[in-house]
């Protein structure tokens, strides 16, 4: 019965300190791929890459920040990621890394 006593208000605080400690977790999903950088539009602030990773392959669009400094940079391999878990029909997808250059 002391055991049980001295139990209890320990279990009692560190069930409290577990319940006050807890955050919310924003879990975002999110892809890696890596293709070749087929076209540029700087009006439009995206860039069509023919995407080589199995996860989106294709040629796809997406919306990047720094659009000017691709220029020169046609044919090109790069590997970035996306806000998304899939890569879904004609969506616009927005980059969430820099573009980094691969060799070739």
């Amino acid at each position: 019965m002391e055991r049980k006593k001295k139990f209890l208000p320990a279990l009692i605080l560190f069930l409290a300190f577990s319940v006050l400690n807890i955050s919310p977790v924003y879990a975002g999903d999110e892809l890696y791929l890596t293709g070749i950088l087929k076209s540029v539009n700087v009006n439009a602030g995206t860039i069509v890459v023919d995407v080589k990773s199995q996860s989106c392959p294709g040629l796809r669009t997406f919306s990047v920040g720094n659009v000017s400094g691709l220029q020169g940079l046609k044919g090109k391999k790069f590997s970035f990621r996306i806000n998304s878990s899939s890569c879904k029909g004609n969506t616009v997808y927005k980059t969430i890394s820099p573009l980094i250059r691969n060799g070739g």
